[in-house]
């Protein structure tokens, strides 16, 4: 791999353990500012409602822009917000800063819409996002064991040291973006043209439309399949994920420490797969629609969730984990994989945006039907529907895979 790469690479994992810093303490702060607990969960909401529009369009941005440069502006923008977050005593001002962070926070989808900038052999391609993935998870995994002990020992400012640590961090990030090697944008440069001087205000203006207009120019028709699994791996985990802590204290009356000790070792056995991406790949040659993955991943995901309802005790509720772990780690990287193969590079920035605004969309709905599963049938209720959004993706997934060997 190239130096770029690796750089890459260290924006991701420097990232999300920034993010992971903070972000699990924003809640508890908010509480002690005086913020109610719909305050709270609006500030998640309105996060991914942002995340949700802006996806395509920081995307589509990149593409007529050049990635580096978005990359750096949203860095930049990133530091700023997560410093306000810890230096204002206004819980008004935290929303709206949420609400920015929601509009501007693609670190994650700009580095991988990247990676073929600098790596041309798409063998190796979904072997750097598997190295990726498992690095970032290391990042989201380290920063809050690092945070919560911050603010553990200095409950009065370790908030506030915390959020200049994390601005600190994405300006590292943005230092790290700007020493990456200039690209060549044939889209950029075959519309560069003479045009008058414009001020701040028309040049946003201006850029916006053009990335409008880029969003109309793909044909999403082509990728529909793709953005459909997404989607369904992206709500029976968002369903799964939105009720776990409840689920474990309810039917094995576990303690936090230990819900810990889960959620981190599903964290390990997911980061492990990704890592080990391009091994298992390798048996997968033959499969150049990506059609027997897709079968193979909601297969292991069906599988994994029945074990989960079935178990009569927490140690092979573990067990039903792993490969659960394993199935959600591969399907995200290979519907990743799909639409890199499948764009041949055109709209790459506009449709990695648009699939992480079906992940906000399913982080979006995933709750609320967890939780009217959960009011009106009860706890244990709520993973039935994560098992039947995977059972619904096997099913489409097998006819998919059966239309296509009929094709060739």
């Amino acid at each position: 791999m190239s130096l770029s790469v690796y750089v890459l690479q260290t924006i991701a994992f420097l990232d999300l353990f920034a993010v992971g810093l903070i972000i699990p303490l924003i809640p508890g702060h908010v509480r002690k500012m005086g913020a109610s607990y719909i305050f709270v969960g609006s500030l998640g909401s309105i996060y991914a409602s942002f995340q949700l529009g802006s996806g395509p369009l920081i995307g589509s941005l990149s593409d007529l822009k050049g990635r580096k440069t978005i990359l750096i502006m949203t860095l930049l923008v990133c530091a700023l917000a997560y410093t306000v977050i810890g230096l204002t005593q206004s819980i008004t001002i935290i929303l709206i800063t949420r609400a920015v962070l929601g509009l501007f926070k693609q670190t994650q989808m700009l580095t991988k819409a990247m990676v073929p900038d600098y790596e041309k052999n798409e063998q190796k391609q979904l072997d750097i996002y598997g190295k990726m993935a498992a690095i970032s998870g290391a990042g989201i995994t380290l920063g809050p064991v690092i945070g919560g002990h911050i603010a553990e020992d200095d409950p009065e400012n370790g908030f506030t040291f915390l959020a200049i640590l994390v601005g600190i961090c994405f300006i590292v990030n943005a230092g790290l973006a700007y020493s990456l090697p200039k690209t060549i944008n044939k889209k950029r440069k075959s519309k560069k043209n003479i045009e008058p001087t414009k001020n701040i205000i028309q040049s946003f203006i201006s850029n916006i439309k053009q990335s409008v207009k880029e969003l109309y120019s793909v044909n999403w028709s082509d990728y529909w399949d793709i953005f459909l699994f997404k989607a369904l791996i992206g709500f029976a985990m968002g369903v799964y994920y939105s009720n776990y802590a409840v689920y474990l204290k309810t039917q094995y009356l576990l303690t936090p420490k230990y819900m810990g000790y889960i959620i981190s070792f599903q964290g390990v056995i997911g980061s492990i797969a990704s890592f080990f991406i391009g091994y298992i790949n390798t048996f997968y040659i033959s499969d150049i629609d990506y059609s027997l993955r897709n079968l193979h991943v909601f297969a292991l995901l069906s599988v994994s969730l029945a074990g989960l309802i079935i178990s009569f005790n927490v140690y092979t509720y573990v067990i039903w984990l792993v490969p659960l772990a394993v199935g959600n780690a591969i399907g995200r990287l290979v519907t990743l994989e799909m639409i890199l193969k499948r764009s041949h590079g055109d709209h790459r920035g506009t449709l990695i945006g648009a699939s992480n605004s079906i992940r906000s969309l399913s982080g979006v709905v995933a709750p609320m039907v967890a939780g009217f599963i959960g009011e009106y049938f009860g706890v244990t209720y709520v993973i039935y529907a994560s098992f039947t959004a995977t059972v619904v993706g096997l099913t489409m997934s097998y006819r998919y895979r059966n239309k296509r060997l009929k094709v060739d």
